[in-house]
């Protein structure tokens, strides 16, 4: 009996662990994050990165279209030939509204390090962070087509 509680206490204690690690972080744009290591998955539009600049070394894997639509399937199958589910992961927008979404999804979907990039490149802008201008040869930025 001793052992069947142990055990069940156990895998308890690990589906916590797991579900805390498996949240959607959340911490503005700021130097420091850049500088963190942590990868950035910029989901605008590339009319949205000519407008106001892209993070240096940041992927470009547009998730809703203009329209408002999107393919979640495709972008999974394209994000995942750049980083893995356990890899650190920053996702970005404009102001963090479509990027939050996207954080839930990829969490939802086994990624287990996910940052949204609250208030998205809007507040970066306001905070004073450096943003590359956006041009589709820029060696320091990958646009995912």
């Amino acid at each position: 009996m001793k052992i069947l509680i142990l055990t069940v206490s156990l895998l308890i204690l690990s589906s916590l662990g797991a579900l805390a690690a498996s949240q959607v972080h959340y911490a503005p744009l700021t130097p420091d994050l850049v500088s963190s290591g942590v990868k950035f998955i910029d989901i605008r539009t590339e009319k949205e990165w000519r407008e106001t600049g892209v993070v240096k070394g940041a992927l470009g894997l547009t998730f809703f279209r203009e329209d408002k639509s999107y393919d979640a399937d495709l972008f999974m199958a394209k994000l995942k030939r750049f980083v893995t589910p356990n890899e650190r992961i920053a996702i970005i927008c404009r102001t963090g509204n479509r990027s939050d979404k996207v954080s839930r999804y990829l969490v939802q979907h086994g990624f287990t390090s996910v940052t949204n990039v609250d208030g998205g490149v809007t507040r970066a802008k306001e905070a004073g962070v450096r943003l590359v201008p956006y041009t589709q040869d820029n060696a320091s930025f990958t646009a995912v087509r």
